[in-house]
């Protein structure tokens, strides 16, 4: 029997979660966005570089967990992939909420200026008023309640995908480079109408427009794994992925640098056509990343690596902290007189070797924390990486 290993999809998961990490650290120094913690000086270059991670490196995540949902659910039967997800995803949620996410909040108020001790403030945090009015979040851990919920309405996708008469037609239709494009022009017109009337709340409930934007990366991720072809077309269209990429990422920018955004040019831009065709390439411009980063991952990364065994592991917990890490650190870095380069580079090596050594030292070889932190119980063996298919 021979084994497929989707090892690249495991670099594109790290990847991804170390664009998070650096865009976080960017964050106390962007011009315009408003964070937990901000530093007195400001970059407009750092804001760019935001930017342009935020157009994908979550909907890169979405989809590779997708990709991973349909593997799982070749696995196990869909009650066991339900009680794995729950154990993985929502345990370590309510954990992680109530011990890493609470102290983010904490030193947010007191560089407010706010004067209380943290169990005067743990007491106003257990009141469950949402933040940013009360003091009630999960902050950057909404990623993981999303994808629960996105992976568990994956199922009924991946079983009807698993008909053979389904399976014939869609070969068929599939069988045709840029035959997924069609797809994502499809998938791209709900959150095009959704995104001028609902707000980013990050509260699942209230989230239609971001509902609408991620869960077609989590179902095109399931679409992939049970058609393999649309992954080889894209890797040998790789380069015109990239060319549109980048034609559109330019034509955004010169937009937003000209300050011809349809926001800004009109009081009434709710009502102007030129609000959703400028929404919708907003969307365009996410999968064109996306599908570049499939397209030259498959290509170059699709390869056996020690590192890549060590970091696929880390990784899940290394998002949990990695937040938290630079929120604290960060909250007496930006009230010192040190020059900006130098606080910049600090928080980087600093809050990744700090996530990196609680991982290495406390959670990896305890199993108590690795449950907490929703992993596999350790055991001795070889790279065996969740991504692999028995043919």
């Amino acid at each position: 029997m021979m084994k497929n290993r989707y090892y690249y999809i495991d670099f594109l998961r790290v990847i991804a979660i170390l664009m998070m990490f650096i865009f976080h650290v960017n964050m106390i120094f962007v011009v315009e966005n408003d964070w937990h913690i901000k530093d007195v000086s400001s970059s407009n270059v750092l804001m760019e570089l935001n930017y342009w991670m935020s157009a994908f490196r979550m909907p890169l995540l979405f989809l590779v967990s997708g990709f991973v949902s349909a593997i799982l659910l070749e696995k196990m039967n869909q009650r066991h992939f339900f009680y794995q997800r729950f154990k993985r995803l929502i345990i370590p949620t309510v954990i992680w909420t109530f011990l890493l996410v609470a102290p983010q909040i904490y030193f947010e108020r007191k560089l407010q200026g706010i004067d209380f001790n943290y169990l005067e403030f743990y007491q106003t945090f257990l009141e469950f008023k949402w933040y940013p009015n009360g003091n009630f979040h999960w902050l950057h851990l909404w990623f993981i309640p999303y994808l629960f919920c996105y992976n568990i309405l994956s199922i009924p996708l991946s079983v009807y995908l698993s008909k053979k008469n389904v399976r014939n037609k869609l070969d068929f239709f599939f069988n045709k480079d840029y035959s997924i494009i069609p797809i994502i022009f499809l998938a791209i017109i709900p959150y095009t109408f959704l995104a001028t009337r609902f707000e980013t709340t990050h509260d699942l409930i209230n989230d239609w427009a971001r509902h609408s934007f991620f869960i077609f990366f989590v179902f095109i991720g399931v679409l992939m794994y049970k058609f393999p072809i649309i992954l080889e077309q894209i890797e040998r269209k790789r380069r015109f992925y990239l060319r549109t990429a980048f034609l559109l990422i330019l034509f955004i920018n010169i937009i937003r640098w000209n300050g011809w955004e349809p926001f800004d040019l009109w009081d009434n831009w709710i009502t102007k056509p030129q609000t959703y065709i400028f929404i919708a390439l907003i969307n365009l411009n996410a999968w064109a990343w996306v599908l570049t980063s499939l397209g030259y991952g498959k290509k170059y990364l699709n390869k056996k690596s020690n590192l890549l065994a060590y970091c696929n592991q880390a990784v899940y917990p290394f998002y949990i902290l990695h937040q938290t890490i630079i929120v604290v650190i960060g909250f007496y870095v930006v009230q010192t007189p040190d020059n900006t380069a130098f606080k910049y580079v600090f928080l980087l090596l600093v809050c990744f070797s700090i996530c990196v050594l609680i991982y290495h030292l406390f959670i990896r070889p305890n199993n108590t924390m690795r449950f907490l932190f929703g992993m596999k119980k350790t055991k001795k063996t070889g790279y065996n990486t969740q991504y692999s298919k028995k043919r």
